[in-house]
């Protein structure tokens, strides 16, 4: 059996106690998520400890001396 609809009303409108609820709703979660990315952001900081800047650069250029013996400057 089909449902019926009626299509003669007018689409419902948002009333301003509404939009100031989803507004408001939407902040919320907002500040929620962003609060989160920062934790998670802190944590995986704190487990890679003070040594993640001790490690060496694999691949990279650490000092003058080697960029000289490379482009072969006296």
């Amino acid at each position: 059996m089909p449902i019926e609809l009626n299509n003669d009303e007018a689409p419902r409108r948002w009333t301003a106690e509404q939009l100031k609820r989803r507004r408001q709703r939407n902040v919320a979660l907002a500040l929620f998520l962003g609060g989160l990315v920062i934790f998670f952001f802190v944590v995986t900081i704190a487990k890679l400890g003070g040594n993640v800047a001790k490690r060496p650069s694999y691949g990279a250029i650490d000092t003058i001396e080697q960029v000289h013996s490379i482009a072969h400057i006296g």
